[in-house]
């Protein structure tokens, strides 16, 4: 399968399941890259895995890390310490620490939903105004996703779409490779039409 034909998947998807959500929603495209990244690692609970619920609703997981474990978060990765490097070097775990609850979800646990949310400010390397954003952004999209939900069809339509994308043989490719493509594909050519 080539990219032509990945694009007219994932347009075949947008039609399916843009009748859940707003024009202007902030949840689909994450929703439908969840998606995709589910396939590929062929989970259990689509539900779970793709709305990740259950990690972002318990932020006690992210606060109760130990500063070291924070402080190396951000060291270890050159574009966060370039990013955060007064931060860093003044070791304010406090300042680190917020910005640690958001950017971890995304950069250290590499959770799909959110790295699609947040995918625009992830290629500009903008990592402050993740953290700014994050709250209001991340309830803004779960509200819709929990609208969406009163139409008893939207998690069959897209646990469908998932099932759909691994016949049409992409699992050869390497994840990382994929998630590439797939965010490349959505980022650029699939979005919902306004006002459809």
């Amino acid at each position: 399968m080539d990219g032509k034909q990945l694009k007219t998947f994932l347009e075949q998807a947008v039609t399916v399941i843009k009748d859940f959500f707003p024009a202007s929603s902030l949840a689909f495209i994450p929703l439908l890259y969840s998606t995709m990244v589910w396939a590929i690692k062929r989970k259990e609970d689509l539900k779970a895995e793709v709305s990740g619920l259950k990690l972002w609703l318990e932020p006690e997981m992210l606060d109760n890390k130990p500063d070291e474990f924070i402080l190396n978060f951000f060291e270890k990765q050159p574009d966060l310490r370039q990013a955060f490097k007064t931060e860093v070097e003044n070791r304010d775990l406090k300042s680190l620490r917020q910005y640690f609850r958001a950017l971890y979800s995304i950069l250290g646990i590499g959770e799909p939903f959110l790295q699609s949310l947040f995918s625009e400010e992830l290629s500009r390397g903008d990592y402050r105004l993740i953290a700014v954003q994050f709250d209001m952004r991340l309830s803004r999209a779960l509200s819709e996703i929990k609208a969406a939900e009163k139409k008893p069809e939207l998690w069959p339509a897209i646990k469908k779409i998932g099932e759909n994308f691994l016949s049409l043989g992409w699992t050869w490719m390497s994840e990382k490779e994929l998630r590439a493509r797939l965010r490349a594909i959505l980022a650029k050519n699939v979005r919902p039409e306004e006002g459809e």
